[in-house]
């Protein structure tokens, strides 16, 4: 009789399950974690750099988000040297011919649509330090700056719900889209100083 779900015991399941909060198991050798809930932004922005910061080592992610957000600096010289982050979810919608999310300008170097989404961007910087931090408490032995995200994930939230009050008793809804973020870091340099003992 094969090992299936349907003849599991109860306490095997639940070690199938993501851990509450989380969307993806807790798995991996030396992993720190960090999430936040019911952040008050665009999902589209944080989707975006959760895609470019992912694979990237924690100190490279920081450095690329510092430099997006060198286009609020009020020197013209600093904010030419800031890098956009590449929008690929819905940009180039050429049936609505208009300005907004749908159409995203073509930035310089070979990466084509992109943005500059300073607030999202200081949030995501927040809590890689926060994950950062959680890894020094967890372990001694470790430099935060060289792990890597093995996993960062932008949900959509909980809607804020509320409204315009209008003329004549009438009222238009005014709702937020809130964010739950999650970041998973992931030390690999265990692994690679077992490799090289074999060698």
């Amino acid at each position: 009789m094969g090992y299936t779900k349907k003849n599991m015991d109860r306490r095997s399941k639940r070690k199938q399950l993501p851990q509450k909060g989380y969307t993806q198991l807790l798995q991996g050798s030396r992993l720190a974690t960090a999430r936040t809930v019911n952040a008050d932004l665009h999902v589209k922005h944080l989707f975006e750099i959760a895609r470019a910061i992912k694979h990237r080592t924690a100190g490279s992610a920081i450095e690329f988000l510092h430099n997006v957000l060198k286009i609020d600096s009020d020197r013209p010289d600093i904010r030419r040297k800031a890098a956009a982050v590449p929008f690929t979810l819905g940009s180039g919608n050429l049936k609505r011919k208009r300005s907004g999310p749908s159409m995203v300008g073509h930035r310089r170097g070979k990466m084509g649509p992109g943005r500059y989404p300073v607030k999202a961007s200081r949030l995501m910087i927040k809590l890689i330090e926060s994950c950062m931090e959680n890894a020094r408490h967890q372990y001694e032995d470790i430099d935060p700056e060289e792990m890597v995200i093995t996993h960062c994930a932008a949900h959509r939230g909980p809607i804020k719900r509320g409204w315009i009050p209008r003329a004549r008793g009438r009222a238009s809804p005014s709702n937020h889209y809130r964010v739950n973020l999650e970041v998973f870091l992931e030390d690999f340099s265990a692994a690679e100083d077992e490799l090289e003992d074999d060698f």
